[in-house]
């Protein structure tokens, strides 16, 4: 095992506890209302979802990439092909853990607007 590909999976264990860690938080404030998922450029909702769908469907998808990256990064490559996989790696946990942290954010401050939950 190198240490590049250690790297990598303690920047996606970081990830993915920072996004478990924000579900956990708007799982207590949500009860039973529709979350919103998806909205559209002009701040509409398009999509609103059940509370599991909403808050675990982004971390699953992470994880489940997160997966396949790690057996990619433990095949054997040349020195320059496993830098760039750890950069690759870092780039899209943290993609993923903001992307994340935003839609529960906005998910939350809609639903407070509308009445639906107390922060």
């Amino acid at each position: 095992m190198n240490i590049l590909g250690v790297i990598g999976d303690v920047l996606w264990l970081l990830a993915l506890s920072i996004m478990g860690g924000a579900s956990r938080m708007a799982w207590g404030k949500v009860k039973d209302v529709l979350v919103p998922m998806l909205w559209s450029p002009s701040g509409k909702t398009l999509w609103r979802a059940p509370r599991a769908v909403a808050l675990a469907s982004v971390p699953t998808l992470a994880f489940l990439l997160s997966l396949w990256l790690l057996v990619e990064s433990r095949r054997p490559a040349e020195l320059n092909v496993a830098i760039i996989l750890l950069c690759v790696r870092a780039i899209v946990a943290a993609i993923f853990a903001v992307v994340h942290l935003t839609q529960v954010r906005r998910a939350l401050n809609q639903l407070a607007a509308e009445g639906q939950i107390r922060l």
